[in-house]
């Protein structure tokens, strides 16, 4: 019983610091909405928007976190199908490659390179 006790608090542990991005980089905002709100308001506007979804997901990844790019992927194309915008799948995958860009790349002119590399 106690192993299990034990597990459980390293699960949390870990889902805390992952949400909570563990990382060396400042978050711009204390909780997960002004996170991704705050990086989106500091992308270019010049964009096209497969682009802007694969920067943005890999921003909000490296400045947030991971999870919370997922979750802001998933709430925008939830949010489009709620009559705010046109879901695609598209969208979607140009998120997880963002995701996956903010992931291995330093730096924004790799992530950028990055996302066009992936096509977007």
């Amino acid at each position: 019983m106690q192993a299990l006790i034990l597990l459980y608090r390293i699960v949390v542990a870990l889902m805390l610091c992952v949400l909570t991005a563990c990382s060396s980089v400042p978050r711009p905002a204390a909780s997960s909405y002004g996170c991704m709100q705050a990086v989106r308001a500091a992308l270019p506007v010049r964009d096209y928007d497969k682009r802007l979804h694969c920067l943005a997901s890999a921003e909000i990844a490296q400045q947030c976190s991971v999870i919370e790019a997922y979750l802001a992927g998933i709430g925008k194309e939830v949010s489009d199908a709620f009559g705010f915008g046109d879901p695609e799948w598209a969208d979607w995958q140009a998120d997880r490659a963002g995701v996956y860009c903010g992931r291995t790349q330093i730096g924004n002119a790799a992530v950028e390179a990055c996302c066009v590399k992936a096509g977007y």
